[in-house]
């Protein structure tokens, strides 16, 4: 091979290192905006042009990387949600890894800590009330895309927690444990003055007690009883 080939060949793997690179830091900086964007004016008011105007690249190069707006949404979505899913699945194994059945108080903790127990300095809970908040059109899909596994295990789970209870009636309160941890992502403390500081952590201790008790009610008369 003649030297000049032979330099151009060994330069090569560097600029195709580089370009990836220069890719990947385009593409969060993409996310970065959309996700500032859509949490201050929601998905309908945020367009693809301000999204890149905010992330200071062209409109093609946000179209290239993310197809619509729809994709940039999934895209920023899928970055804040799937690492505490991924949480969530470990906790679950583990709490399965003896073969017992793991009590609802366990269940409600591993389900509701990596959510609830954020970096407070994270955009995720704005985030996530934000795509809750959006028509049915536009949340109902992705949430379905980045919950369906994780929640479908949870409630695997549960219905073994309580076989005495109709799947039907673990699936709504199930399912109003979800809004109970979204409301509190969005409100991190009652609107009631209190004489007292709350703590971050007050509240997810206080949303365990209520989904556990809320999801076996005997729980709680047991406790109280």
């Amino acid at each position: 091979m003649p030297p000049s080939e032979s330099a151009a060949a060994a330069a090569a793997p560097p600029r195709r290192r580089a370009k990836k690179r220069d890719a990947a830091e385009t593409k969060e900086r993409i996310l970065d905006a959309a996700e500032a964007l859509f949490i201050e004016q929601g998905f309908v008011a945020t367009s693809m042009r301000a999204i890149a105007s905010r992330a200071g690249v062209n409109l093609a190069a946000a179209h290239y990387h993310f197809g619509s707006k729809e994709g940039v949404l999934g895209a920023a979505f899928h970055r804040r949600v799937a690492p505490l899913n991924a949480i969530r699945h470990e906790l679950l194994d583990d709490l399965l890894a003896d073969g017992r059945t793991p009590t609802v108080r366990e269940l409600m903790r591993a389900f509701l800590e990596p959510f609830v127990g954020f970096d407070p300095a994270s955009p995720m809970p704005r985030l996530v009330g934000r795509v809750f908040g959006e028509p049915h059109s536009i949340a109902q899909p992705l949430l379905a895309n980045v919950f369906s596994e994780v929640v479908a295990r949870y409630f695997d789970a549960l219905c073994k927690a309580l076989p005495a209870q109709p799947p039907e009636v673990v699936r709504w309160r199930f399912y109003f444990v979800v809004g109970a941890m979204i409301h509190l992502l969005a409100f991190d403390k009652p609107p009631i003055p209190l004489d007292t500081p709350v703590h971050p952590k007050d509240g997810l201790e206080q949303l365990i007690d209520f989904a556990t008790n809320g999801i076996d009610p005997a729980s709680a008369e047991a406790t109280h009883g």
